[in-house]
């Protein structure tokens, strides 16, 4: 209930307009409203009042980075961290960013803040049997976390991984099982199998799958071991899904444009946004959207002429397997920053991402660049404007023109 909450926030500074947490937390509370500007302002009243108020110095680090400023950003986390060195969410807040900007190595180690009692990720397991990076001879266990996008994105670093211990069990997201399977058969990776029960968790050492990261991935350099893909579909699934629905030779587009998160509607783009590309007679579009599109699919149709076809036999949320088999049978996706985006790339599908100025975390897609570390068939399209995706769409249209003629 934001806007009630910035009500009581207001209410409070009425009340008592010299009290400097007031104004960050209402600070905190407009960049939920995607009100950077007005937050900043709101962090800076809090710290001339109060000079030595750490929380409010990464607070405004916070709503600068949302607008791209990462770093002036980092600046303020530091000064954060000067205050008060025990502050985790100000490290956390600084990895975010350092992560964007390609600095990996201090990145990941201050990424390390996200693990513990009231964050992002809870500890699973005793913290003296942490992995440290160094060659075990016996049992290491990878435990995924976060998002499902999280859990592909660092499932690309498993084939690096496979040298460094004797064995290793996996435990991931039950969606991505079958797909993880297929692959580490097709590359030998037989000394790394997913565990599907609490019986099977004997190990001797173990390590977030996030924490990864700061033993395999340190440098650019250290990205161009990156697999095109680590995601393997179903074949069978896929000639099915063929013979039922794509008999036409036509460039087919899988297309997601809208994320479900109440909190990041600024990644949305609406499909009139859409139509120099959604208007090209050469391509037959697939919906790949979770969630109800119904309305949006209806309203392009009516106003447009333009159909984009529903596969009705694949859950696209809960049925990743069949999912990603629908996704290898087209020839291009464009997705928004979603776990769309992310299972198109790790299948080595032809991605196409497009990527707001605002919000976090972007170290997924790199603050401006257009080729991806973490997955070499994805290309990023990045706003030049905050809320403006004119110059997305004409770039895409112009490089699906290229792609089609190339083809012909």
């Amino acid at each position: 209930k934001i806007e009630e909450a910035i009500v009581n926030h207001q209410k409070a500074l009425k009340l008592n307009p010299n009290h400097a947490v007031f104004y960050t937390n209402l600070g905190t509370t407009l960049v939920e409203q995607e009100k950077y500007e007005e937050a900043i302002l709101n962090h800076k009243l809090a710290l001339k009042l109060n000079p030595k108020f750490a929380e409010a110095y990464s607070n405004l680090g916070n709503a600068l980075t949302e607008i791209g400023k990462i770093e002036e950003a980092i600046v303020n986390h530091q000064k954060a961290l000067k205050l008060n060195p025990k502050y985790k969410m100000a490290n956390l807040n600084e990895s975010i960013a350092r992560l964007t900007l390609g600095e990996f190595e201090i990145g990941w180690k201050k990424y390390e803040a996200r693990i513990g009692e009231n964050n992002i990720t809870p500890m699973r397991h005793p913290i003296e049997k942490i992995w440290d990076g160094n060659y075990l001879n016996g049992i290491l266990l990878v435990w995924a976390e976060q998002g499902l996008g999280d859990h592909i994105i660092f499932a690309s670093m498993l084939a690096d991984l496979k040298k460094y211990a004797k064995k290793i069990i996996l435990q991931i997201d039950k969606r991505l099982e079958n797909l993880l399977i297929r692959y580490f058969t097709k590359m030998n990776l037989s000394n790394i199998k997913i565990v599907k029960s609490e019986k099977e968790l004997i190990f001797d050492k173990h390590i977030a799958m996030g924490s990864l990261g700061q033993y395999l991935r340190k440098s650019k350099k250290s990205f161009e071991s990156t697999p095109e893909k680590f995601l393997i579909s179903s074949h069978k699934k896929e000639s099915e899904l063929k013979k039922k629905f794509f008999q036409n030779d036509k460039f087919k587009i899988g297309i997601s444009w809208k994320t479900l998160n109440p909190k990041q509607q600024y990644r949305n783009i609406n499909l009139k946004e859409m139509l120099p590309i959604l208007s090209n007679p050469k391509c037959e579009f697939i919906n790949l959207q979770y969630g109800k599109s119904e309305e949006d699919l209806k309203f392009i149709e009516a106003k447009f002429g333009i159909k984009i076809k529903t596969i009705n036999e694949v859950d696209n949320y809960n049925d990743i397997d069949g999912y990603a088999a629908l996704i290898n049978c087209l020839d291009l996706v464009i997705s928004i920053q979603n776990s769309t985006a992310h299972l198109a790339s790790a299948l080595g599908k032809k991605t196409f991402v497009t990527v707001s100025r605002l919000g976090t975390p972007k170290w997924h897609w790199h603050a401006d660049k257009k080729k991806s570390l973490w997955y070499p068939s994805l290309t990023i399209f990045l706003q030049e404007k905050i809320g403006n995706w004119d110059n997305v769409i004409a770039d895409i249209n112009n490089d699906l023109n290229k792609l089609i003629s190339d083809i012909n």
